[in-house]
């Protein structure tokens, strides 16, 4: 596997060329899903697609880091979940409500009476 470029040299990658530093961005990244389990590339590429999606929806590079930061944080609150509680991850509590509107939801109501 490649190793990462130096600060410095991904910086002034960054100001000359950011369509090269994308490219390493996403080559690298799939490098490291192909040397991963098989049973965890799925998920790999799964998060790989969400983080490119947060950063096609950046409006500039301190958007894209927030966002990021954002479903980072998320992703160890659940991590952090999982690790201490897994049974509150199973169980669900749901409540089924009705949207029909208007006349139809008040006929429903009178048929249920």
């Amino acid at each position: 596997m490649k190793t990462l470029p130096s600060f410095d040299e991904l910086a002034a990658l960054a100001q000359s060329d950011p369509k090269a530093l994308e490219a390493l961005r996403l080559k690298m990244s799939e490098e490291v899903i192909a040397n991963a389990s098989h049973a965890t590339q799925p998920q790999l590429h799964a998060m790989l697609s969400h983080i490119n999606r947060v950063i096609e929806h950046g409006k500039n590079p301190l958007h894209v880091n927030v966002m990021l930061f954002q479903a980072l944080s998320k992703q160890y609150s659940r991590f952090a979940t999982a690790f201490e509680s897994p049974e509150s991850l199973r169980s669900h509590n749901a409540e089924i409500m009705d949207f029909r509107v208007g006349q139809a939801a008040r006929q429903s109501a009178r048929a249920s009476e």
